[in-house]
């Protein structure tokens, strides 16, 4: 009779009590277990469109020129890669474009959306190293951006990487051999020259189509400017450039052209994947004939150098598009001074007048054929896409991008009347 009670699926009626309330603990434990079951699976749903939203956040973030979201963790990094000429010791007379070189520099290794930046130090015997180039940032980071010596040093160590190069200024070939090189960590490089800085915009950098060549035309240097960028040059520079350069005639706010809205043959920047040109480069596709009838390498800042370059890498990939993205990407040009770049180089272009010549060209400052005209834009006008849904950003970002009549796809601060798109 003690034990007869467990027998619940037929029960005495004087265990009738008995046998509910253990029926009642088994429905509790069950209904229990159910819920917590529930609950974890709509947890783990919950986490999964969490995430889906930080990747919509985040390209929306990107199209409004906004950092994205700090809890991203960014699987693409970005690299800047340039080449800067090391201070001769003992100098007294600074040249006043370094200056602005360094102003750029600046801004670029305080730009969020660059996880590295890659200074070449062109040195010579008497000049100064990285090591001083190194201080000479972290001082200026104390100056202009009120750091403390601890927080600008930990910045620098983790973010720049600067290397000494004996032998002068490089050449084409030698930046973007520069740019491959293992020092460089990025899978998006960004190669530019080093009085260019670059806002915000830079953010959609990470979201580059990997089968595009992207360049940039610069914007010049104007009021249009975002804030934090012209307070670095006025921090370093001052504010005399107001009075003393003239502004453009027909341009008001604006002391030096905006090649991205009137002159797009020309730019400064080079936006690539990595990967693909790794192994490509050919240095004989960056050499060019002198009046001399001498192969010789170019430089950045010879006129109509960077259609030669541009052709030399058509040579090396085949990308599906070479595409000039200044209204989506912007630049800016710290160049005010009068002072030009001591290492310039003025070596004219061979001209062949017969027009049966694969070398000929017109009279003007853009190098003759095949240079001047790039595989992937047609003669007379700019880099331009070949596919408008997928030549510059990559398909990722046009999948998680918001409609254009949400309001919320990126619109140049400046207005072109122009399509962006030939």
């Amino acid at each position: 009779m003690t034990f007869s009670c467990l027998n619940i699926m037929r029960p005495t009626p004087r265990c009738y009590p008995t046998a509910y309330f253990l029926a009642l603990i088994v429905l509790i434990a069950y209904c229990v277990w159910q819920q917590h079951d529930l609950d974890h699976h709509l947890r783990g749903k919950s986490q999964r469109q969490t995430a889906g939203n930080i990747n919509v956040d985040q390209a929306i973030a990107v199209d409004n020129h906004l950092p994205p979201p700090p809890s991203v963790t960014h699987t693409i990094k970005v690299s800047y890669v340039t080449s800067f000429w090391a201070k001769v010791i003992g100098e007294e007379e600074i040249n006043p474009h370094r200056r602005e070189v360094e102003a750029a520099l600046l801004a670029n290794i305080h730009n969020p959306h660059f996880d590295q930046v890659v200074v070449y130090l062109a040195t010579e015997d008497n000049a100064e190293s990285c090591l001083d180039f190194r201080q000479a940032m972290s001082d200026l980071s104390r100056q202009v951006l009120s750091m403390t010596a601890e927080e600008s040093n930990e910045l620098l160590a983790k973010k720049v990487k600067c290397l000494d190069v004996q032998a002068g200024q490089p050449s084409y070939y030698q930046m973007f051999s520069d740019a491959l090189s293992d020092e460089v960590i990025g899978d998006v490089v960004v190669l530019a020259n080093a009085d260019i800085a670059f806002d915000d915009s830079m953010s959609l950098a990470r979201f580059l189509n990997p089968d595009v060549l992207a360049v940039l035309s610069t914007h010049g240097f104007s009021n249009k400017m975002t804030t934090n960028i012209k307070n670095i040059y006025e921090e370093m520079m001052g504010t005399n450039y107001i009075t003393d350069v003239e502004q453009r005639s027909g341009h008001p706010g604006s002391w030096e052209i905006d090649r991205c809205a009137e002159s797009r043959f020309s730019w400064d920047t080079w936006i690539f994947h990595k990967s693909k040109l790794m192994g490509t480069l050919k240095e004989d596709n960056f050499k060019r004939l002198s009046k001399t009838n001498e192969l010789v390498p170019f430089y950045m800042n010879e006129s109509g150098a960077e259609n030669a370059a541009l052709w030399a890498i058509e040579q090396s990939y085949p990308f599906s598009s070479t595409y000039n993205v200044c209204d989506r990407i912007q630049s800016w040009h710290f160049h005010l001074t009068s002072a030009r770049d001591k290492q310039a180089r003025q070596t004219p272009w061979l001209r062949v007048g017969d027009e049966n010549s694969p070398l000929f060209s017109s009279p003007g400052f853009v190098p003759p054929r095949p240079y001047g005209f790039p595989q992937k834009a047609s003669a007379g006008e700019p880099p331009s896409c070949d596919r408008i849904e997928s030549c510059f950003l990559s398909e990722y970002y046009m999948l998680h991008r918001t409609p254009v009549s949400s309001g919320a796809e990126l619109r140049s601060s400046i207005d072109h009347s122009q399509s962006l798109l030939k």
